[in-house]
């Protein structure tokens, strides 16, 4: 269709309003809950303006993009009141029709108070993926809507022009994250870092974060560990005229098994709760803080099922008002009690207890809340004590991770070891140990030493998961520990990945002769052979109810053999010490896949003895 055509197609549907309104969910994934909709606009059908697309670049270059966004902004609102959806509704705005000298003023909000809506509970999204070329009338132009009470976004965060300079100028209430950063983040150590480092920032500065894009379980199950609350994505749920309200019951479970590994439960923090009835009146309550100075808090409970809390600063207020004591002691605590208290199952992990506290807006955060074990009162919780484990927590991870690679140190090593051995449990043990790393520094120096094990940490980082941890020794050894018996197809893919990455170390002339000339322990010169990856891996035939003595010899022994293997890859079992001599390019995944340790048959067929 020609310019013409499609000026004239779009001028059709602006005049006769021709806009579909479609919503897609966005999720509180800590609660389960929904937290609101995004507002998409769609043309008519069999329209080559029926996509987003091609009918926002036409609004744009014939000058009418303020218009059709007025008027996607009209039907959306319409829409989601008439629909009678929950949370908060997401509207899109670009940079360019919001700095429009003829964009209307004031017909938003006034059509929010013709329908009853809050406008608090309408989120302007600005896109990032649209120039702004005036950021300081942009933000006067957000301000504005401030002030009318909406809320704002930031769209597409990663993928635009001003990046982090666009979050620090207009300061958002929320962050979406560009679904770039969102696809296969499981098996991506780099896009994990850069999500977790919003996460930490937005805490920082009071912003709430939003993944989109999200399509896979996976994807999911690593947002939640980064501490993302919020999530958006077809997984979750499609853009609809009617969308679902509901967070699908599959990852609703698949959310709450997920917990970091190292990260204590809220039932650490319990403590022993003063309960009484209903009907107790207040001046007995009174009493008890009184006796017990250290009291904080009185859980309102009826055979072990909690219906509120009462706390001693709000008691305290009320009968420290004139005659509030004589007004109120005769009352009963239902009628002062909080029913909203924070309720927490005990096997939840302090970092979703600490989302819990801090998801919604508030202007304070809950002192105390209520922990539960399997519905039933187990007993109180003190946000100060949450908030002090969770600091010795981060300082205690900071102190002994390894600072080149930030992945953990010998200290967790040891205490991931120390649980599987108390959960008696059996695992595998993978050393992982670069060949010829001396000479590599000796030549290319300490500085680029430090970027091949960078980028080793950051492959081993993708196959971090519940059950499998990663560790850094020290210097160029590393650890895989594992209950799964995939481990054994991870270690020949990591040596396969290193092959493939390890080119962009090199000059020219040391790739094209695949050797360097260096000294070697005795101080002759010699020819060295390039960097390659040995991973000697211990069964669960050997490490179950090992002495940490043995495991470190045996471990010792496996590193070694695996460096003598033409592979580079070495497993040793009770029954057999089997080395893997086949492993080239064109390794196939599917072929791997069939190897475990409880035939050790099929082993013997896939893999060569050295």
């Amino acid at each position: 269709m020609s310019a013409i055509e499609l000026s004239h197609e779009l001028n059709k549907i602006i005049a006769t309003a021709n806009v579909r309104a479609v919503f897609q969910p966005i999720f509180n994934i800590i609660t389960n809950q929904i937290h609101g909709f995004e507002a998409l606009s769609r043309g008519p059908e069999h329209s080559p303006l029926h996509s987003p697309v091609p009918l926002f670049q036409t609004a744009a270059h014939e000058g009418r993009l303020s218009d059709l966004e007025t008027l996607c902004r009209e039907i959306a609102i319409t829409g989601f009141e008439q629909r009678k959806l929950e949370g908060k509704l997401f509207i899109n705005i670009s940079p360019k029709a919001l700095l429009d000298p003829n964009h209307p003023k004031g017909q938003t909000l006034q059509l929010l108070q013709r329908l009853g809506i809050n406008p608090s509970d309408v989120v302007i999204e600005l896109s990032e993926q649209y120039k702004a070329d005036d950021i300081d009338l942009l933000k006067s132009c957000l301000n504005h809507y401030r002030d009318q009470g909406f809320l704002t976004a930031i769209d597409d965060l990663g993928a635009g022009y001003s990046g982090l300079r666009l979050w620090s100028e207009l300061a958002p209430d929320y962050v979406k994250i560009d679904r770039h950063f969102i696809h296969q983040i499981d098996s991506n150590a780099v896009k994990q870092e850069f999500v977790r480092s919003i996460v930490d920032l937005c805490q920082s500065l009071t912003c709430k974060v939003i993944a989109e894009g999200i399509e896979r379980a996976e994807e999911l199950t690593v947002l939640k560990q980064l501490g993302v609350t919020y999530c958006q994505g077809y997984l979750l749920g499609r853009p609809s005229d009617a969308p679902t309200q509901m967070m699908p019951a599959k990852y609703t479970s698949l959310v709450a098994q997920v917990h970091a590994r190292f990260c204590e439960t809220a039932e650490i923090l319990c403590q022993n709760a003063t309960t009484v009835s209903a009907k107790t009146k207040l001046k007995q309550l009174s009493q008890a803080f009184i006796d017990k100075p250290s009291l904080q808090a009185i859980v309102i409970a009826d055979n072990d099922l909690v219906q509120g809390i009462v706390s001693r600063h709000y008691l305290l207020e009320i009968f420290s008002t004139p005659y509030g004591r004589a007004l109120h002691e005769n009352y009963p605590a239902v009628a002062i009690m909080d029913k909203n208290v924070l309720q927490i199952e005990a096997s939840a992990p302090l970092s979703s207890v600490s989302q819990l506290l801090t998801s919604e807006a508030a202007n304070t955060v809950a002192q105390q809340f209520i922990i539960l074990r399997q519905g039933q009162l187990l007993g109180i919780g003190h946000t100060k004590d949450l908030l002090q484990r969770i600091t010795e927590h981060r300082v205690k991870t900071a102190r002994h991770a390894n600072p080149l690679t930030n992945l953990p140190g010998n200290v967790p090593i040891q205490e991931e070891l120390k649980r599987l051995k108390l959960q008696d449990k059996s695992f595998y043990l993978a050393y992982f140990d670069l060949s010829h790393f001396k000479p590599y520094n000796d030549i290319y120096g300490f500085c680029r030493g430090d970027e091949v094990l960078r980028e080793l940490g950051q492959l081993l980082s993708q196959y971090q998961a519940e059950d499998a941890f990663i560790g850094h020794v020290g210097g160029d050894d590393f650890v895989m520990i594992s209950t799964d018996e995939q481990i054994i197809c991870h270690c020949q893919q990591l040596i396969l990945k290193f092959e493939q990455a390890k080119q962009s170390f090199y000059s020219d002339e040391h790739w094209l002769t695949q050797s360097m000339f260096a000294n070697d322990r005795q101080g002759h010169g010699v020819d060295h052979p390039l960097l390659s990856l040995s991973v000697g891996l211990l069964s669960p035939q050997v490490t179950y109810a090992i002495t940490e003595d043995k495991l470190s010899r045996l471990s010792a022994e496996a590193k070694k053999q695996a460096k003598l293997a033409k592979s580079g890859f070495y497993l040793l079992n009770n029954d057999a010490v089997v080395a893997a001599n086949t492993i080239k390019a064109q390794w196939s995944p599917a072929k791997s896949t069939s190897l475990n340790t409880t035939n050790t048959s099929k082993l013997k067929v896939l893999l060569t003895e050295t």
